[in-house]
């Protein structure tokens, strides 16, 4: 049986600070939230494509050869179908007006990034090595339709400010208080970890934090030092960098490895920021109605964190991941029976969260009416298809 939904409203507030350069968005199906935003002259979602990492399955057990930091992780055994509704969810964080610190990571592991800026400053030079600024800034950048969801992100982490840019339709969470990077972010990502390799970006980051408490970026050595780590950091360093700092060494990138998901949680923040919901008719000629429906539910990534959407195929015992292209891996899953009696009472439970959630919404309705046979009758074809040309790239919000 399909679970009854309602519809929650999605509003914004007007408390909004500073303004943002951006470029244009994309949407595609490869993290399609209508989100997708390039802040601070750099994407928000920036992470490395050539780090130093080594990705190997094997036969059974799916998990990465690699180098591990920080923490270790358990391997994840499998949820049988007919165990899903004895899962332990946890506690933490239950109150539906709070987030639960499980979906903040998750759906920073999405949309998050970690930057370390590194400028020159004329006007900085009694307070910086030989005149430049370093600055540690942890961003969430949005499209504006997702204001609320952000606010509520401010709301949990207590700190913090939201910048919106009219121009580009985009709004962004940053926090770059040295004080709250302390002690407010980092421990959160130390709590909770980080499962993508995203988290490699968390700990070089971490180490940046750790030589600017040490005022360390005030001299010329820990500013190299710096610049070392960020060489290794998302897309690396400028050319402007790269030219003032030829004895730059690139630091050992951490290889991260996840062979635990710890609570369903992170899967509904991850989902929040990279999942799909897609409502596909083509059409077939062995239908009575010359039409054929089908349900996608998906997740692509690059192909550096292919073995993590191998863990949640496993995790939610359902589902494929097939390749997606010269450097990306997509997880799905097209089986009516499992999105109705795993997927969804899933996300009932452990709701998806923002603009998203009104596409998960539709995509139950078309569920439910599939589950009813109404999907090969005409009037439900057509219902159908007027619920999918209002989804994803096609919703209009006032």
């Amino acid at each position: 049986m399909i679970p009854s939904y309602s519809r929650k409203a999605i509003s914004g507030q007007n408390n909004y600070l500073g303004t943002v350069t951006s470029h244009k968005m994309n949407e595609s199906e490869m993290g399609y939230r209508g989100s997708k935003s390039v802040l601070i002259n750099s994407t928000v979602k920036e992470q490395r494509v050539d780090g130093s990492y080594c990705m190997k399955a094997k036969s059974k057990v799916m998990q990465l050869r690699c180098t591990l930091m920080g923490f270790e992780r358990n391997y994840q055994v499998r949820i049988h179908s007919n165990k899903l509704n004895k899962l332990s969810f946890s506690t933490i964080s239950e109150n539906p007006s709070q987030l639960n610190p499980y979906f903040v990571t998750g759906f920073s592991d999405a949309e998050a990034s970690f930057q370390v800026l590194v400028f020159k400053n004329q006007n900085s030079i009694s307070r910086s090595a030989e005149g430049w600024s370093v600055r540690s800034v942890f961003t969430i950048g949005l499209h504006s339709r997702d204001l609320a969801l952000l606010l509520r992100i401010k709301s949990f982490f207590g700190c913090g400010i939201i910048i919106k840019n009219d121009g580009q339709n985009e709004v962004s969470f940053r926090v770059n208080s040295l004080q709250d990077l302390t002690n407010i972010i980092i421990p959160h990502f130390s709590n909770y970890p980080l499962y993508t390799q995203k988290a490699a970006d968390f700990m070089l980051f971490k180490q940046v934090i750790e030589l600017m408490q040490n005022k360390a970026h005030l001299t010329p050595e820990g500013l190299q030092k710096i610049i070392n780590i960020k060489s290794s950091m998302n897309l690396g360093i400028s050319d402007e960098l790269k030219f003032n700092f030829i004895n730059t060494v690139p630091v050992k990138r951490p290889i991260i490895i996840t062979n635990q998901i710890q609570d369903f949680n992170w899967i509904s923040g991850f989902v929040s920021g990279d999942g799909n919901f897609f409502v596909d008719i083509f059409k077939n000629s062995s239908n009575k109605i010359g039409y054929q429906v089908k349900l996608r539910f998906s997740i692509t990534q690059h192909s550096r964190d292919i073995e993590l959407l191998k863990l949640i195929a496993l995790y939610l015992d359902a589902g494929i991941v097939n390749i997606h292209g010269e450097n990306s891996f997509v997880f799905k899953i097209t089986k009516l029976v499992d999105l109705t009696q795993k997927i969804i009472p899933l996300f009932e439970q452990k709701p998806i969260q923002g603009i998203k959630q009104l596409d998960f919404l539709d995509f139950c309705e078309v569920a439910k009416i599939m589950s009813e046979g109404k999907h090969l009758t005409t009037e439900g074809l057509e219902l159908i298809k007027k619920i999918k040309n209002k989804m994803n790239t096609k919703r209009k919000i006032d």
